[in-house]
């Protein structure tokens, strides 16, 4: 640990206590060239007397000499990035921009939702600036696009649009369109945003609950009460394990996006309940594939939610209507689309659990609360009973459990009652 002389920000530059000289301290520079193969006679310190403010100057101007020399060839490449001759419009690199994110899309470095919303801020984005050269881009510019959300109250969509401004920024850098450390949009601020949305209580759950015009809606929400899990996991849940199970876990961590077809984003539920991998009952277990995380989950069907009394085994039994389906959540009537005996679609549940919620009349003091909230809900309930509810959400890490062992889709983890 460095002494408090050391604690001046240069690198290679050390000061230290000497009774002998004239100031009482002496300097020291440590050549980084020292065991370099492509040097040779390198002393590894070298004095620079005692006069401190002098030998700072002395350590950085040598700094800026030496490191350059030593940089691997990627840092080269990205230190002599000189401008573009093309001096490219916003709007034509983000033709490129996009064909880079689709690339990612299709190789899984890209989550599909990810991607849904990244492709509407870029399209705002061109909207706003496209018309400029990537060059004339300034910050004030962008910090003015980014008011305009925060004037509305929309402070998280003024992150997202930041967030993604940066990267369009740092892959025109990456392709030699801008100088390498020209990025107006990582100059501004981060707007901070408060929490606004409300938290969700048993009576209030209660009172939407009662409000839900078709059982299958209902009986969705009861499920992610007493199993703390997301919409989609408890929409692709079926019955049992099919043969087909282990091939798609295998094809999913070679690629989660195998199956994603840039033009749509991977938005079709259609094609999750087709290829991805889904959550299963056996052996008297709930098996829990998170599709978010990759999490692999074993939930015994006997955990019960003390305060409602009812246990995953319980809610389940209450799935079944004596119709042919492989799912536990699925429909009972035809409606729109859906045949009897399809899944539930994720999207209905958040749609209908509003509805049923603004019947209610309850007077929120933030944002109403929406489906995912029923998971924090469950957390809390379940942390008060004593139950492990890091595990149970699948959270990594404690700090997530506690806003609201990573296996990462290797092994099954237990929750024990």
């Amino acid at each position: 640990m460095r002494n408090t002389l050391n604690q001046h920000g240069i690198d290679n530059f050390y000061v230290k206590h000497d009774a002998r000289s004239k100031t009482g301290f002496s300097c020291q520079y440590r050549d980084p060239r020292f065991g370099n193969k492509l040097f040779t006679n390198i002393k590894q310190f070298r004095s620079l007397g005692s006069d401190i403010n002098l030998a700072k100057n002395i350590a950085m101007q040598l700094n800026a000499s030496i490191i350059p020399l030593i940089a691997d060839e990627k840092v080269k490449s990205i230190l002599n990035t000189k401008k573009s001759n093309k001096n490219i419009k916003l709007s034509s690199w983000l033709s490129q921009y996009t064909a880079i994110q689709e690339e990612k899309l299709k190789s899984g470095a890209l989550k599909p939702n990810t991607w849904k919303v990244r492709r509407g801020l870029i399209n705002r984005i061109n909207k706003a600036h496209g018309k400029y050269k990537l060059e004339t881009i300034n910050t004030k510019l962008v910090k003015a696009f980014l008011d305009t959300y925060i004037k509305e109250g929309k402070v998280r969509s003024a992150q997202a649009v930041r967030s993604v401004y940066i990267d369009i920024f740092t892959e025109a850098a990456q392709a030699g369109e801008v100088e390498s450390m020209f990025n107006p949009a990582k100059t501004t601020k981060k707007p901070v945003a408060k929490v606004t949305k409300s938290r969700l209580s048993l009576s209030q759950f209660e009172q939407i609950s009662a409000q839900f015009d078709y059982e299958p809606f209902k009986l969705a929400s009861l499920l992610a009460l007493v199993t703390a899990q997301r919409r989609t996991d408890l929409c692709l849940l079926r019955k049992f394990k099919g043969s087909d199970w282990e091939e798609r876990l295998n094809k999913y961590k070679e690629n989660p996006n195998h199956f994603i077809d840039t033009s749509d984003a991977g938005d079709s539920f259609q094609k999750l309940v087709k290829f991805a991998p889904y959550s299963y009952i056996e052996n008297d277990y709930l098996y829990v594939f998170q599709l978010k995380t990759g999490k692999l989950l074993k939930i015994p069907l006997a955990l019960k939610l003390n305060v409602i009394d009812q246990s995953i085994h319980d809610v389940i039994k209450l799935t079944h209507h004596n119709i042919k389906s492989d799912f536990v959540l699925h429909h009972t009537a035809c409606r729109s689309k859906a045949k009897i005996g399809d899944a539930v679609s994720p999207i209905l549940l958040t749609r209908h659990f509003k509805n049923a919620r603004d019947k209610t009349g309850i007077k929120w003091t933030c944002t109403p609360a929406s489906f995912h909230e029923i998971r924090s809900l469950s957390e809390r309930l379940y942390r008060e009973q004593g139950i492990d509810t890091r595990l149970l959400c699948g959270h990594s890490e404690q700090k997530m459990t506690d806003a609201y062992n990573d296996l990462r889709g290797s092994d099954w983890q237990i929750v024990k009652i």
